[in-house]
Parts: C-alpha cells; sequence; structure tokens
C-alpha cells in the first residue's frame, strides 16, 4: 500500500526534522513522496479505492459511536 508507506515516510520524517536534524529528515521526505510513482497506474487506483472504502466505513462508525454515545 503506497498510501500508507508515503504517509509513514512523511510523518516520520516531520519527527526527525524537528528532533534530529533537517539532514536526516529531508531525504526521508523526499522518499515519502517519491512512493507517488510505485507500481502501476491499475494498482495504484486500486489501493486508493481500498483506502478510500476503509475511509468511508470508518466515517459511519464514527457516526454510529457519537451517536450511541460510545
Amino acid at each position: 500500500m503506497h498510501i500508507v508507506l508515503m504517509l509513514f515516510l512523511v510523518i516520520s520524517s516531520c519527527a526527525l526534522t524537528e528532533n534530529v536534524s533537517i539532514l536526516l529528515g529531508g531525504p526521508v521526505f523526499l522518499l515519502g513522496l517519491a512512493c507517488f510513482n510505485l507500481g502501476s497506474d491499475k494498482w495504484r487506483e486500486k489501493q486508493e479505492g481500498l483506502i478510500i472504502l476503509l475511509g468511508l466505513i470508518c466515517l459511519v462508525l464514527v457516526f454510529i459511536g457519537n451517536f450511541f454515545n460510545w
């Protein structure tokens, strides 16, 4: 899942930049942005559809949880 890998690398690069150095966080950030080019177009579209479906399911669960005060 290139989206999850990209998010992990970008978030960890922000932490590295803030806590260690921009010399360490910068290349990790660029590596995270390079994840946009992983796989074929059809594979990326399939993965993005899966992430959108997962997000919509989580949104419905949040509304149900708020309705029942969980």
